[in-house]
């Protein structure tokens, strides 16, 4: 091997263990370091009931699709999801059969009882320095205000955690409660959409192998499908609900594109993604267009084309004007439509994106050697556009159909770094 080719590999090696180490590192930082995040699974809960309530805030209530397999399917599939830090919070607000000594030796453990008897005794200062401050010389006023102050036996709260934090659950908002406590209801909808993601995810993994088949090996399809889950830990901070079903859904209409296979499948296809994000179906339509293109040439097939293109093109047009016209007229956005300038002067808009696309972006020069990527690639370039105009890209899940669609380029392009045995390497 020579010493250009060893450089190379030994580059590209470096790269990519970079970027997957900034990912996974990142991941680590919303989900280990980010730990009781019981405002979020609350937050999370009441999207849902307000989503099939028809009262969420837009866009999100266009993309129902996610909310009503839960609703009516996925919820009702036990499968337990581990969450131990939620589940042992959960326990210690909401049971008093938690509290054993075992429990209690924890916590000291974590927070020594010298050094809560030591915040006690601070506090007590602290409080006798303020009521003389108020009081002044009134003697009668300080015993009053100590006296007060005393009978709210608050040093308990801080040397019994158990007793303040079974008063804290009791006293919970029923709401909130609901959230808090791992057993009810609305946690059985939680773990639901978590559910749907595990499956839509399989779904999406299956389909993206099935689709780099057509343009790699069995091994390095399988590589392709390793690569984009080794990317996916980027998404999670801003995880939406229906991005695994948007993904499979784009991939399925990809799939029937390049087979040529049924219109009307094709169709269905893009109707059912556009419940779960349309401004991601309307796209299959300029990869139809592309695609297809070079094998009508009459006026007669041009003209076909162009009624399914457009056919294609309006089902999710259609779709989100009804839903945000007819359906849910009263559905406002959270935020400005137009997000140009916030993207602009926001450097997250930039990095994140160049690191979830940086592998595809490394072998953009392999898209002319597959005919199917060099007649549609350029419905690219208006996606991203238009993700940077009405969206923020920072939020990297909203690039997935970018790289889904890429991935095979980069397998591609990372396969001549290998001989064609790798066996012998």
């Amino acid at each position: 091997m020579s010493d250009r080719k060893k450089l190379s590999r030994g580059l590209l090696l470096l790269i990519v263990a970079a970027i997957l180490s900034y990912i996974f590192t990142s991941m680590t930082v919303w989900s280990t370091d980010g730990k009781y995040l019981f405002l979020s699974r609350y937050l999370r809960i009441n999207q849902h009931e307000r989503a099939i309530s028809g009262k969420n805030f837009a866009p999100d209530q266009y993309r129902f699709g996610s909310y009503y397999l839960v609703e009516y399917f996925f919820k009702y599939i036990p499968i337990p999801w581990l969450d131990e830090n939620t589940a042992e919070v959960s326990k210690m607000l909401l049971s008093a059969g938690y509290w054993t000594d075992e429990a209690r030796g924890m916590v000291d453990a974590y927070f020594p009882l010298q050094e809560r008897e030591k915040i006690v005794s601070d506090l007590e200062v602290t409080i006798n320095e303020t009521i003389d401050g108020i009081a002044g010389k009134s003697i009668l006023l300080q015993n009053a205000l100590k006296a007060m102050v005393g009978s709210l036996n608050w040093q308990t709260y801080i040397t019994e955690p158990a007793s303040t934090l079974l008063l804290v659950g009791e006293n919970l908002p029923d709401d909130l409660r609901l959230a808090v406590d791992i057993t009810s209801e609305e946690n059985r909808t939680l773990n639901g959409h978590i559910t749907a993601r595990f499956f839509f995810n399989i779904l999406t993994i299956l389909l993206l192998y099935t689709f780099g088949r057509h343009f790699l090996s069995p091994a390095m399809s399988l590589l392709s499908v390793l690569l984009f889950q080794s990317i996916m830990p980027l998404t999670t901070m801003y995880f939406g609900w229906e991005t695994f079903h948007a993904a499979a859904l784009f991939l399925a209409g990809l799939l029937l594109i390049i087979e040529r296979r049924s219109f009307a499948t094709l169709c269905l296809v893009i109707f059912l993604g556009s419940t779960f994000r349309a401004d991601h179906m309307v796209f299959l339509s300029l990869i139809l267009l592309g695609f297809d293109y070079g094998r009508h040439p009459g006026k007669a097939g041009k003209l076909l084309l162009s009624l399914k293109v457009l056919t294609t093109f309006a089902i999710p047009v259609a779709f989100t004007l009804l839903s945000s016209r007819l359906l849910y007229p009263q559905a406002e956005y959270s935020v400005d439509l137009v997000q140009l300038w916030y993207n602009l002067t926001y450097p997250w808009s930039w990095i994140f994106p160049f690191l979830f696309l940086s592998i595809p972006l490394i072998f953009y020069d392999s898209i002319g050697e597959e005919d199917f990527f060099r007649k549609t690639w350029f419905w690219i370039v208006p996606f991203v556009a238009m993700n940077y105009i009405v969206a923020r890209p920072a939020e990297v899940r909203l690039l997935i159909p970018v790289l889904l669609y890429t991935i095979p380029v980069a397998v591609k392009g990372l396969s001549k770094f290998f001989p064609a045995d790798v066996s012998k390497a």
